[in-house]
């Protein structure tokens, strides 16, 4: 028997579109045996989110609403569940992710189950118009982020490179850095990192457990499954996300070693 489960980290969205995403991760897992969803309000101040979250949670069983006192960041809202969790694969996801059908979620679980050395899954990644997403990254470099920021046509070879372009889209393969908004997790590994390092309040926690679950298992790309996500993540444009990225980075490279190119 499977059992899965799967934490959404939530900060003041709509409930009409969380009732939506929980409708939509219930329709796509009826295949699965045992299922459990835990919402995470990250919002503390939004009482009126809090109070719909619990009314949710208390008309289904499988719903389980967690309620911090303070947000303390992504990776640290998702590390509630670690001790609330006894399933078998245990999935992260954001907020503004749709799954089409079930066998998206069917082919990413038979293919793990079948391929015990991998302790983290990411799927192929699509905008709402099916045009693919390119978040699935090299090892991040100082100078790759620095091209990151500044944009424009100037080393394009190598912002290609950085994103698995031309042709890194197409099959299974190893990865070194994987998006945040859909993982699939062994979830005896994501016990075993003890998750997310929680001093990333936002940004490159994605790359800091990617890089975890290399040291004790492997990760890997699986585009035999797709999922949508609408990439709702606007807060890097202002100057507040700036600052917090370019901390975040400064976390990344400070743990994992400052490397140029």
């Amino acid at each position: 028997m499977v059992k899965i489960s799967a934490s959404i980290v939530l900060y003041n969205n709509d409930v009409t579109e969380i009732k939506k995403l929980v409708s939509n991760f219930f329709e796509v897992t009826t295949d699965i045996e045992e299922v459990k969803l835990f919402l995470v309000n990250n919002s503390p101040d939004n009482v009126d989110l809090s109070k719909k979250l619990l009314e949710i949670s208390k008309n289904n069983k499988q719903i389980f609403t967690i309620l911090p006192t303070k947000n303390k960041g992504f990776g640290a809202g998702h590390n509630l569940v670690l001790d609330k969790i006894n399933s078998d694969f245990h999935f992260v996801l954001n907020p503004d992710i749709t799954i089409h059908s079930k066998n998206e979620i069917n082919v990413m679980i038979d293919f793990m189950e079948n391929n015990e050395k991998y302790g983290l899954l990411s799927p192929l990644i699509k905008y709402p118009d099916g045009s693919i997403q390119h978040l699935l990254k090299k090892e991040s470099t100082l100078l790759d982020m620095a091209l990151r920021f500044i944009g424009g046509p100037f080393f394009k070879k190598r912002k290609q490179y950085f994103v698995n372009l031309p042709d890194g889209y197409s099959k299974i393969h190893h990865a070194d850095n994987v998006p945040g908004s859909f993982m699939m997790f062994r979830t005896q590994i994501f016990k075993e990192i003890k998750g997310f390092d929680e001093k990333y309040f936002l940004y490159m926690e994605d790359s800091d457990i990617t890089k975890k679950v290399n040291e004790v298992s492997d990760v890997v790309f699986f585009p035999d499954a797709v999922v949508y996500h609408e990439w709702q993540r606007q807060n890097r444009k202002s100057i507040k996300g700036i600052k917090q990225m370019l901390k975040s980075m400064y976390i990344y490279f400070n743990k994992w070693g400052w490397k140029l190119w």
